[in-house]
């Protein structure tokens, strides 16, 4: 019977020593015993095609491996939720100031400019418009642009207009329960975001830039989620 028992203890052992093993050396260095490290969390992350699973479980510490800084890992273990970004609005401007430049996933320069909207025409461009009808910041934007869908599923040219784009991408919620960063995950949601950028028209030497950028099969705003993802 001690014999068994000293089996048992052993086997117990090893898979917390296993465990701990597999965690981030970041997060290792405090592990925590506070009772909010148990519990539910929920956050959002742009799939940026590293595999996170959409159909099985996964750690919350595997986050790692999909770009996740351990910084966020670290809060999200502790039953925080990382910092959201604050609006990027700049000061007031002309509607063709640009506000912001990136490459997209195949090195080309997208830019933003401050754009409009008008609510009773429902009229409109750019950042204000992306903001004030649809909810989404410029980092959505850019993380639409530089993760889209693999091949060409992600990227298509708008119907008509031959320098005119379209991006694809999906923002996953995902939701843990379990103990610190051992919880267990698993995809609930996924929403479906577009962008499209206009390569052609310049403004007065560069293009136009992004049109507009929405939640697909959303009326209006997007999710607060979906702009607020921690990998952004």
């Amino acid at each position: 019977m001690n014999a068994r028992r000293c089996a048992v203890a052993s086997a117990a052992l090893g898979l917390a020593a296993g465990l701990f093993a597999a965690a981030p050396a970041s997060a290792m260095a405090a592990a925590p015993t506070a009772q909010r490290s148990s519990g539910d969390v929920e956050f959002s992350v742009f799939d940026n095609g590293s595999g996170i699973p959409r159909d099985s479980s996964f750690r919350l510490a595997d986050l790692g491996r999909h770009g996740i800084p351990d910084s966020a890992v670290n809060e999200l273990g502790a039953g925080k939720t990382p910092r959201a970004a604050g609006t990027e609005s700049a000061a007031l401007s002309g509607p063709d100031d640009l506000v912001g430049q990136w490459k997209d996933r195949d090195g080309w320069t997208v830019y933003l400019r401050r754009g409009y909207y008008d609510p009773v025409r429902d009229k409109g461009f750019g950042l204000t418009k992306i903001e004030q009808k649809h909810n989404l910041t410029m980092k959505a934007v850019r993380a639409t642009t530089q993760y889209p869908r693999p091949g060409a599923a992600g990227k298509q040219k708008f119907a008509g207009y031959p320098d005119t784009w379209n991006y694809f991408t999906d923002v996953l919620h995902v939701k843990c329960s379990g103990w610190w960063i051992f919880r267990t995950c698993r995809v609930d949601k996924v929403q479906a975001v577009r962008a499209g950028v206009d390569f052609s028209v310049k403004i007065p030497q560069l293009p136009k830039g992004v049109i507009t950028a929405y939640c697909e099969g959303v009326q209006g705003r997007c999710p607060d989620w979906v702009k607020n993802a921690i990998n952004i």
